[in-house]
């Protein structure tokens, strides 16, 4: 891709020139000298600028040009999100220096290894370039994964400073010691920043490393290897967040087509919870659920790939005002909703739980109406009770009296957006089925 204005030039100026700040760091490390010193800080300024014009010329060239393409726009996000990161990397090093001035000891400079660190610093500058102007994801991941790098160097020295200052070492060189290898693992922060930039750019959505990883690994459990083979070609595309906060991309192949998948992703629980849902739903009303692809879950975080649905949402036909459409998808909801109901009715009953449901989000009520929040009062002699009362007396009547005869197997969020319908095929289709369960089919 061609990136106009000379904006490619420019950035792998301050690649160089950032790498240079890097390189003067590690032998001002190794012998402390005033030359070094004034040469990194001479830089500062010049470096400021440059990353400056970087990001005056991309937003000038996303502003201007009304022909470029989004793949376009997102890698000139990618680069001035990548100059920034560069001059912060920069401000690091002068930091390490500055930071320098304040040990007594300068044997310790001599202790402790910084080399390592820069190494890995350096190395990952060295790719930046080939990973902006070729999108190529794999060199961006390689950028990504300096940070776990130095936060692993970064934890080992930690241990032995702190294990040196109780054997008495001089505390204030320690510490500054310390502090050096911070600002080194705060340089892996933005190399991090980086290579999610150049990923995010490359995919067409936003992406966390983390959030990478997941659908890296979902992919390589569906056995979808097309997408997986060949990450650079595949296109993440948002489709929505979830009021419990998991995101949905489609995620397609565009190089050689073929049928998307969806990617769900978010707190395990949820997911968890929505994957035992959408099972019991194939056991009970094959096909009205989509089918699971794969599911990983790492730490508390968790990720579904789902087969993509053809077809709307029943919200996004109603919005079209197209009458004859939302009428035939309304039938066929109805007589679906009505297999269900037929098909996993059960005489045992199961208790809603309506008003435990209301006690439970009365703070959340009244935080949008605090009108609500009342006390008792009185007209005429008759008393009129506080919500709290009525919510707490409706409670104890629900689970007195109002037991349902039977239970069905509900959708359990059973709002518009959340149903499916393919015209061309009739079909019908739930999704986001986290709730389930079998209750009151009111």
């Amino acid at each position: 891709m061609i990136v106009h204005e000379g904006i490619e030039e420019n950035l792998r100026f301050l690649i160089l020139e950032v790498r240079k700040q890097v390189e003067k760091t590690r032998k001002f490390l190794a012998r402390p000298s005033r030359k070094l010193l004034d040469s990194v800080r001479a830089k500062d300024d010049y470096i400021d600028n440059l990353k400056s014009i970087i990001q005056r010329k991309c937003f000038k060239h996303a502003v201007r040009d009304t022909k470029l393409q989004q793949a376009e726009i997102d890698l000139l996000k990618a680069i001035e999100i990548v100059a920034v990161n560069l001059e912060r990397v920069a401000d690091f090093s002068e930091n390490i220096i500055g930071q320098a001035g304040y040990v007594i000891d300068h044997d310790v400079l001599d202790v402790y290894d910084f080399d390592p660190m820069l190494e890995v610093v350096i190395r990952a500058l060295d790719a930046v370039a080939d990973a902006v102007f070729q999108q190529d994801v794999q060199v961006a991941l390689s950028v990504c994964r300096a940070e776990d790098e130095l936060d692993r160097l970064y934890a080992q020295v930690f241990h032995r400073v702190l294990d040196d200052m109780k054997a008495g070492g001089e505390p204030q060189s320690l510490v500054t010691v310390l502090f050096i290898y911070r600002y080194l693992e705060r340089m892996g922060d933005s190399l991090l920043n980086m290579g999610e930039a150049v990923i995010s750019a490359a995919m067409g959505e936003r992406i966390k490393i983390d959030r990478f990883w997941a659908l890296e690994d979902s992919l390589d459990n569906a056995n979808l290897d097309e997408m997986k083979e060949n990450l650079r070609n595949v296109a993440l595309r948002p489709m929505g967040e979830t009021k419990s906060g998991c995101r949905i991309s489609s995620v397609q192949n565009e190089k050689t087509g073929g049928r998307a998948v969806i990617f769900k992703e978010g707190k395990l629980g949820k997911l968890l919870d929505e994957k035992r849902s959408i099972e019991q739903w194939h056991e009970l009303v094959p096909g009205l659920a989509p089918r699971i692809h794969s599911f990983h879950h790492q730490g508390e975080n968790g990720s579904i790939l789902f087969e993509y649905l053809p077809g709307r949402t029943f919200e996004e036909i109603i919005m079209r005002q197209e009458v004859p459409r939302i009428e035939s998808a309304l039938s066929d909801i109805c007589a679906v909703l009505q297999e269900v109901w037929t098909r996993t009715r059960d005489d045992k009953p199961v208790p809603a739980g309506f008003m435990k449901q209301m006690r439970a989000r009365l703070g959340d009520v009244y935080q949008l109406h605090p009108s609500f929040r009342q006390e008792a009062w009185h007209v005429d002699g008759l008393r009129f009770n506080a919500l709290e009362d009525l919510v707490e007396q409706a409670f104890a009547l629900e689970e007195k009296y109002l037991r349902p005869p039977f239970s069905v197997f509900i959708h359990g969020d059973f709002n518009i957006d959340n149903i499916l319908y393919d015209a061309e095929q009739k079909a019908v289709h739930f999704i986001d089925l986290h709730r389930s369960r079998f209750t009151d089919y009111l």
